[in-house]
């Protein structure tokens, strides 16, 4: 019998695209010495991969474990699509196969595109922010951006939580991944939940912000406020 797995996989690898998978090399870090070193990326548009992602969606847990653990970044993408559909029947059980399978979300999109959606979502339903202040204390880049990007799921219920804090422990972090997501988080705090609070952020802390950060975070503020911030004219 055909595994529902492999019926996936069958799936996406009609939409492989080796000059694609070329092209983003760059763009997942997949390089000698890159984020991304080691990966394999086979060049399979995202919206082709969460369409074929939604078609499996009820994927047995011990098949989805499998799929993660693919050494084909692609192949991870589809599982954590998956997961995220999954996890409103079965919150406890996904977020433990989130949380035990880290190793394999190892991407800026892998973190990006579902660590809201489902840690973040999970902590912010249980009230316990805990797991994210660990991850944050992390070697792992991955883990630290986990840490930042997952307070999406409190800035979209207008709820800032500790996702200030979780910020300011990665403000002067070595990885510039890691002031990038900031930076985006400072201007989803700004958007969604009290942009007073990033203004008196940025003005107390503007010495210690890379300039990447700054950037990210007052990329939606309106011109004027934004040369004021770009030049500390405060």
């Amino acid at each position: 019998m055909i595994e529902m797995k492999d019926k996936l996989i069958s799936e996406l690898e009609k939409g492989i695209d080796a000059d694609r998978a070329e092209r983003t090399q760059h763009y997942f870090g997949i390089c000698s010495g890159g984020y991304g070193e080691g990966d394999i990326l086979i060049g399979i548009p995202t919206p082709y991969t969460r369409k074929c992602a939604k078609a499996f969606n009820k994927m047995p847990l011990s098949e989805l474990r499998e799929l993660l653990q693919s050494p084909v970044h692609e192949y991870r993408f589809a599982a954590l699509a998956i997961m995220k559909d999954q996890y409103r029947k079965n919150p406890a059980t996904i977020i433990q196969l989130y949380l035990d399978n880290l190793d394999y979300i190892n991407n800026w999109d892998l973190v990006d595109c579902f660590a809201s959606h489902l840690i973040g979502r999970w902590c912010l339903e249980n009230h316990d922010e805990g797991i994210l202040a660990k991850l944050n204390k992390s070697k792992d880049l991955w883990r630290r951006r986990i840490s930042v990007v997952a307070y999406m799921a409190f800035y979209r219920k207008g709820i800032l939580g500790n996702g200030l804090d979780m910020i300011d422990r990665r403000i002067d972090d070595p990885e510039d991944l890691m002031h990038k997501a900031c930076g985006w988080m400072l201007r989803d705090i700004y958007s969604k939940v009290d942009r007073h609070v990033v203004e008196s952020y940025l003005i107390d802390n503007y010495k210690r912000l890379s300039r990447t950060t700054l950037r990210y975070a007052i990329e939606h503020m309106p011109e004027n406020e934004r040369q004021r911030y770009l030049h500390g004219d405060f």
